[in-house]
């Protein structure tokens, strides 16, 4: 059963034993990892398959991107990331993935910068708006604290089920 990744490994270990160039079943290895959440050995299966002549498309340097955040490579990840931005600069999940590992990093005003493109593209998108008033937010100072707090109450308004989010703030003590 394939679906079982860890039952899978060996056999794929053992294929790529067999021949080694073939870097299409490298990087369906490097995407088992990815599932499994075993995401060192993911970016290795990944870079390997790159690096034994797998096709660098957008949804391998997407992959690759990922794999990267994952192990706690923003810069890296992001320049990836980025290389898919520039053949389609209006790719909300790529805009969004990079906003969100900026803002995981603490690196608020560029967090900010890839929801403002995700609101050019998307006026009616709530979450960025409201992501943008948690940068503010987490700044912090008064008037970014108030700015913040608009910013995610407008959102609300957008999208009611955002205030679920304020809800488990409040709850949280923040």
């Amino acid at each position: 059963d394939m679906m079982n990744y860890k039952l899978a490994i060996p056999y794929f270990k053992k294929a790529i034993e067999l021949k080694p160039t073939e870097s299409y079943w490298i990087y369906e290895m490097g995407l088992i990892f990815y599932a499994m959440h075993a995401d060192k050995e993911a970016l290795k299966y990944i870079l390997e398959a790159g690096e034994k002549g797998y096709k660098r498309d957008n949804d391998y340097l997407e992959n690759l991107g990922i794999a990267y955040l994952n192990v706690g490579n923003l810069d890296e990840g992001v320049n990836i990331l980025n290389e898919i931005l520039k053949k389609r600069p209006s790719d909300m999940n790529i805009l969004n993935m990079v906003a969100e590992a900026y803002y995981y990093k603490g690196k608020y005003d560029l967090a900010t910068e890839y929801w403002d493109k995700v609101l050019q593209a998307d006026k009616s998108d709530a979450t960025a708006l409201y992501m943008i008033g948690m940068c503010y937010q987490k700044k912090g100072g008064k008037e970014n604290m108030d700015k913040g707090v608009a910013l995610c109450d407008k959102a609300i308004e957008m999208d009611p089920t955002l205030a679920s989010y304020k809800q488990k703030k409040m709850m949280a003590g923040l």
